[in-house]
């Protein structure tokens, strides 16, 4: 099996200041795990008197949100896999303004590369876009089209 290599970035999104706490409450629930386990997210509260907190999210790993499954004693016995919806919906709602997390990968130097962004408004919006290595038998026609080139005017 390969191992993915990925790396992950994201805005820097200020978040209310009276949530910080309730953010890293929502953090401390999930896991962020990969390969290298290097993902850092939090929020950063800046030195500057009058400048808002902001979220950080980067690092060398898909930006795979799982929560983990606890025992008894509190020790992972597993993890739910697919959280990184819930995640940006818990989190959504502290953020004054858009949170834009986009995540580049590979296995072993081979095509097709991973790449997706994930986009969470205040509002609860969420979108995913990816690239789509695998397009589902395109049509001649539309194999051989390309995009109209800007006007200058556009320019």
């Amino acid at each position: 099996m390969a191992t993915l290599q990925a790396t992950t970035a994201s805005n820097h999104p200020t978040v209310d200041s009276e949530a910080v706490e309730a953010i890293e409450a929502i953090i401390d629930d999930y896991d962020f795990y990969g390969s290298f386990d290097s993902l850092t997210i939090g929020v950063v509260d800046p030195c500057q008197e009058g400048t808002d907190p902001y979220l950080e999210i980067y690092g060398y790993v898909a930006f795979e949100v799982t929560k983990p499954i606890l025992d008894e004693d509190g020790s992972v016995v597993d993890r739910k896999e697919h959280c990184t919806e819930e995640f940006l919906e818990r989190l959504a709602p502290h953020l004054e303004e858009q949170l834009v997390v986009e995540t580049v990968g590979f296995e072993k130097c081979r095509f097709p590369l991973l790449a997706g962004q994930w986009v969470a408004w205040p509002d609860g919006t969420l979108t995913y876009n990816s690239f789509d290595h695998a397009p589902e038998n395109p049509s001649e026609e539309s194999a051989t089209e390309t995009p109209d080139a800007p006007s200058e005017s556009s320019a």
